[in-house]
């Protein structure tokens, strides 16, 4: 039995094959895909043929496979509205993996539901793949020795926090815009983010010059410019859509006060860099005050809890934990691997799937 864990994102979307262990708890990763893919650019049908792709290239039999499915992706504005999205993707997924045993897609609340339930209560599924890996900490707190912990996962355009209790999840948001309320989302990443939208202002020679609000630069060329990222980490399309060098990203971000990379120095462009990660790492430390804040009128003790960080933004992730006030770190590929923590919200729905059917069988 193959099980297939499908994580859908608006820009990217990444797929992890499975087969149970003997155990009958966990799964082996066998194969793993992830593709860039800007549904608001390609076009829905861009999704069918990469879960194609998917299925060709992981050799799934008809009758021989399950499949589990979290969503981002019905955010894209290429939908009218998060319904219409969320129908799209489950009739998409519906087609694609016809042949399968069985599709069931996460939820909000750590659940698994079918393509009837999940259209028919679209919000519940919705934005959910947060809810994938608060189910997978959840179900490995006890392995892991982890028990009371603030999951931050960092991707390419958003951060996610997850805080767990005694094994519980203690999340207050279950859709985006409630979880941006309650600072369990902040729309802040490596790579996409208009550097316009994190800051107002940048330093320049000796002033603060305001920035022009046009898309000149990413968050990408901030983190590539501090040496955070290198070019082949840069996995998105560019501000100007030219290429990733350190010269390419310099005169990007020298356009952000309106100048240019003959009256910006390289030197000069690093302290502008430098500035604009500080304010990013702020962001994050102040959505993990407003989560301190709340857990502590909770009665809830701090002092032991752990910060497990994730994403390609794990430096950030650290660094924003440590300020706020939280002494131990630990990075999620030493709980689970790096390969596995490449794709978490995949694998977690892969084995959210095991434990379904296994209860089942």
């Amino acid at each position: 039995m193959q099980i297939l864990g499908l994580d859908i994102g608006g820009a990217n979307i990444k797929a992890v094959n499975t087969t149970p262990t003997t155990s009958g708890r966990d799964v082996n990763i066998t194969g793993i895909a992830r593709r860039y893919n800007p549904l608001w650019l390609k076009g829905v049908e861009s999704l069918r043929e990469i879960l194609r792709e998917v299925k060709r290239e992981f050799s799934l039999k008809p009758g021989e496979y399950y499949v589990g499915v979290t969503m981002t992706a019905e955010l894209s504005d290429i939908f009218k509205t998060k319904y219409d999205g969320v129908k799209t993707i489950v009739e998409i997924t519906e087609d694609v993996y016809r042949d399968s045993r069985g599709i069931y897609y996460v939820t909000v609340d750590m659940n698994l539901v079918n393509s009837i339930e999940a259209v028919k209560n679209y919000l519940r599924v919705a934005a959910a793949n947060w809810a994938a890996t608060a189910w997978l900490m959840r179900y490995k707190c006890s392995e892991w020795g982890v028990y009371n912990a603030i999951l931050i996962d960092i991707g390419s355009t958003t951060t996610t926090i997850i805080p767990m209790v005694n094994c519980n999840i203690r999340v207050r948001g279950y859709t985006d815009p409630e979880k941006l309320v309650y600072g369990e989302l902040v729309y802040t990443g490596i790579l996409r983010g208009n550097v316009a939208t994190i800051v107002d202002r940048v330093p320049y020679k000796g002033f603060y010059a305001r920035v022009s609000s046009e898309r000149f630069s990413l968050i990408g060329d901030v983190h590539l410019i501090l040496g955070h990222i290198t070019s082949e980490d840069y996995t998105t399309e560019t501000a100007d859509g030219r290429g990733k060098s350190l010269e390419e990203a310099v005169q990007r971000l020298a356009r952000v006060p309106c100048a240019d990379s003959d009256i910006i120095s390289f030197e000069e462009a690093v302290e502008i860099a430098r500035y604009i990660y500080e304010r990013q790492v702020f962001t994050v430390f102040e959505a993990l005050m407003q989560i301190r804040s709340w857990l502590t009128s909770q009665k809830v003790k701090l002092d032991e809890f752990i910060v497990i960080t994730a994403g390609i933004g794990e430096f950030l992730a650290a660094e924003a934990g440590k300020r706020a006030g939280f002494k131990r770190i630990v990075s999620i590929n030493d709980l689970v691997g790096e390969r596995i923590a490449s794709v978490l919200p995949s694998y977690a729905s892969a084995l959210m799937v095991l434990d379904k059917v296994s209860k089942s069988e």
